[in-house]
């Protein structure tokens, strides 16, 4: 059946038999909490990443934990989420919103009186880490809030606008700080930033507190009216589930590809000369390419409900571009084709997050949604830490040669104690080659073999669920 007649289909049925479906303006209110709160823990996670040097400098500790400021999200994220996952799909939205926005409010707050004291590294990660163990509260909710508060014609554009903050946070946070921190002004700089930061943060608890009611008085489609299957149940069906797995492996390498980028970015471009604004440009201008990309992906799922066609386009699309960013990234002087491969890969990269999280919702329908996107983001989380932790690795790393480390930008002003080994002042072009290869390798397998059943669509078509609507490819 052509999804777009079946689509019809359902909303004359739904206007029939059920006309108590309808949508609240409150659920705008709602999505607007959980987006803030995705910008604003986006922004403290990323906001080091370009000025990885002067941070080193101005707390007086090595780059590796510099590093370790972004990698902790990744690492407090796992145990942290699927406590999220429970509570979000066993108690409700109010009390994990609310949860979230207190925990990267406070973390803020620590973040900042630890530039105020000065060279307070371990208080910079203590804050860090709650807003590493606040992040789960606001990247799940997306799909449980457009099931559950938005009819079947608007959810991946819900989803799309609550999980895109996210990179319009990281956005921000790429593009500001090399533009307020300077090696001339690194310690008014860094309050300044992180006074910023904490003001999101603060606008966040404000929202979250008119947010009281976790579903809406009556249900905006069929498969909200649907008890979702209860938690434990749910997570043995996501493992049996083989289409979830294959789309679990391929979101975790995508996701973890990008925590590579976010992470390292900086230090793959300053040996060749590339000022730290230049890393902050580069990453804002994949993660905004990557906003119009998903605002293309999530109009188009919703009216032709091909989401595993959209889905294989962006993971192509997504490997081309990270390809081409590792092969110019250790070039001199080439600043635009920097930027022009990291805007294709925000494109297509950014452009499969909502398709994908939806679809996980879809294959594994009646589990609830928060699990299955949770599990994802949860795997995309492993996936990350790997990966950022081999990137490392000094076999994928080379010295500069003398007259490469002319240009070099990677110095760490103010840390007389760093040690030039551990500065970003190698060549980490083999580092890159390699996350573009997983990449690639990932992709090869991915599209010709990846199907999946859209259950939830089939379901609210009055199609058994023994006999689910195939994709189309």
């Amino acid at each position: 059946m052509d999804p777009v007649k079946m689509k019809r289909t359902v909303q004359v049925e739904a206007s029939d038999a059920h006309e108590e479906y309808r949508v609240y303006p409150r659920r705008w209110l709602i999505l607007l909490s959980v987006s803030l709160l995705n910008f604003s823990n986006a922004v403290n996670w990323v906001n080091f990443a370009p000025i990885a040097n002067l941070t080193s400098g101005f707390f007086s500790t090595s780059l590796s934990n510099v590093n370790m400021l972004a990698i902790v999200y990744m690492i407090v994220s796992i145990p942290v989420g699927f406590v999220v996952c429970w509570l979000l799909d066993s108690i409700g939205l109010v009390g994990g919103l609310w949860t979230g926005a207190a925990l990267n409010a406070l973390g803020s707050v620590l973040r900042l009186i630890a530039a105020m004291h000065g060279e307070k590294f371990w208080l910079l990660m203590l804050g860090q880490s709650l807003c590493g163990i606040a992040q789960p509260f606001g990247l799940f909710p997306p799909t449980k809030v457009a099931a559950v508060w938005f009819a079947n014609d608007q959810r991946a554009l819900a989803n799309m606008l609550a999980s895109m903050a996210n990179p319009v946070g990281i956005a921000v946070g790429m593009l500001i700080p090399p533009f307020i921190v300077h090696s001339q002004n690194v310690e008014s700089g860094m309050i300044k930033l992180l006074w910023i930061c904490v003001i999101p943060a603060g606008l966040n608890v404000l929202c979250t507190l008119s947010v009281t009611r976790n579903t809406p008085p009556t249900p905006p489609s069929m498969s909200a009216e649907e008890e979702s299957e209860p938690f434990w149940r749910g997570l043995k069906k996501l493992v049996r589930n083989g289409q979830y797995r294959f789309l679990l492996f391929a979101w975790g390498i995508g996701l973890g590809v990008f925590n590579v980028l976010v992470t390292l970015l900086q230090q793959f471009l300053c040996p060749w000369g590339y000022e730290d604004r230049v890393a902050g440009v580069a990453g804002g201008v994949m993660c905004l390419t990557g906003l119009l990309g998903s605002g293309v992906t999530s109009v188009y799922v919703d009216k032709t409900k091909k989401f595993v066609l959209a889905l294989k386009v962006c993971y192509v699309g997504a490997a081309v571009g990270l390809t081409w960013f590792a092969m110019v990234s250790s070039l001199r002087d080439q600043t635009a084709l920097i930027y022009a491969s990291l805007a294709f890969f925000g494109f297509f990269g950014y452009g499969l997050l909502p398709v994908a999280l939806e679809l996980s919702v879809e294959c594994t329908y009646p589990v609830a949604e928060a699990t299955s996107a949770g599990v994802m983001w949860l795997a995309g989380q492993v996936t990350g830490i790997l990966l950022v932790i081999i990137a490392q690795l000094p076999i994928l790393q080379s010295p500069l040669t003398s007259e490469d480390a002319k240009y070099s930008k990677c110095a760490i002003a103010g840390n007389s104690t760093a040690s030039t080994s551990d500065a970003a002042g190698v060549d980490m072009t083999n580092a890159a080659l390699m996350v573009a290869t997983v990449a690639v390798v990932t992709v090869v397998f991915f599209v010709p073999c990846f199907r999946s059943p859209y259950r939830r669509v089939a379901a609210e078509s009055g199609v058994s669920l023994d006999e689910p609507l195939e994709a189309h490819f």
